[in-house]
């Protein structure tokens, strides 16, 4: 199913994001940003301010094929490491991003009325329109029936870990946490990083010179990736250093946020979607470094061996092996 949205939804979004290009293209582009932050509602400024919007609508649909393909591999991850609170955030998403797929109905139609008063022809804003109400429709169904699907694999994923850790109450509580501490991690790959990526290369573009914000905002996008792999060695190593490094350069990542948030705020002109877009990245942002701070508190408690991947993993899982086939052997008993 996950296949079908993104192979479906990749394919709505490409034809809306040529539609609002082709559009940009027939309108006049501003020589200067006073047609952009003036809070005059002048009709010789709507098709200047139009372009400037439709290009930026670009950037925004671009950055939703990548969440489809984020998704997918979500997806995938959670089936595959049976993670209960990643397969249930995957359905929420799914309706977070419709919800964002109906704000770009209403832009739409805001810049189609406008534009209707002016020479310019509409067509092809007017057909992304139709394709934008049809995206919203097709992505609430396939929020519905992931949430369905979510709900009944979270049931058995949740037996199985059961199995993998015990009875222990304490344990488990610890290693939801953690799962939730490791979900947020792979939620700020989009939240954060994705669209620290396309929001930079739109405003870099734009730069005659590099600013000081950009420069900032370069150096957090280029360091979120390896940070948040880093996050996520220091819970399986249970390290409180690495943990409050990650930490503090999530309080980085929130000052970035808070620099994107006011280079796009413009009078007249509000780029809603990417605000959201911030404000869901802040809230990770939050939501990560607290987790971080909760999953420190556990550390020594008895989770470590139960989170651990790759050649540790396999290490642990031969100890725990042998350790069960030499007490199977001192229990037997000799014949003679």
């Amino acid at each position: 199913m996950a296949c079908c949205q993104c192979i479906i939804i990749v394919a709505l979004q490409a034809s809306i994001c040529f539609l609002n290009t082709y559009q940009a293209q027939l309108l006049p582009e501003p020589s200067t940003d006073n047609a952009l932050t003036a809070s005059s509602t002048s009709n010789d400024w709507i098709p200047l301010r139009a372009a400037d919007r439709l290009g930026r609508i670009k950037w925004e649909n671009i950055a939703f094929i990548g969440f489809q393909f984020w998704f997918l591999g979500m997806a995938f991850d959670a089936t595959v490491y049976q993670n209960t609170a990643e397969i249930l955030a995957l359905a929420i998403l799914n309706v977070v991003c419709a919800v964002l797929g109906a704000l770009q109905v209403v832009d739409g139609v805001k810049w189609l009325t406008s534009l209707s008063t002016t020479s310019y022809s509409v067509a092809p804003l007017s057909i992304a329109e139709k394709i934008e109400i049809a995206l919203s429709v097709t992505i609430m169904a396939f929020a519905i029936i992931m949430s369905f699907l979510s709900y009944q694999m979270s049931k058995q994923f949740g037996w199985n870990i059961y199995k993998k850790i015990g009875a222990d109450v304490q344990i488990q509580k610890m290693y939801r946490i953690f799962q939730f501490f490791v979900l947020s991690l792979k939620i700020d790959i989009f939240a954060q990083f994705m669209v620290s990526v396309f929001y930079l290369i739109q405003f870099a573009l734009k730069q005659d010179v590099i600013m000081w914000e950009t420069v900032i905002q370069f150096i957090v996008t280029i360091l979120l990736i390896p940070m948040l792999y880093f996050g996520r060695i220091a819970g399986s190593k249970e390290s409180k250093i690495y943990m409050t490094m990650f930490i503090t350069f999530e309080m980085l990542v929130l000052f970035d946020f808070a620099l994107i948030f006011s280079q796009t705020l413009q009078p007249n002109n509000n780029w809603y979607t990417w605000i959201c877009l911030i404000w869901i990245g802040v809230a990770f942002a939050l939501v990560s470094s607290s987790l971080g701070i909760v999953c420190m508190r556990n550390f020594g408690k008895g989770l470590k061996p139960f989170v651990q991947r790759g050649r540790t993993k396999a290490k642990i899982d031969l100890e725990k092996g042998l350790s069960r086939r030499d007490a199977h052997k001192s229990w037997q008993i000799d014949d003679d």
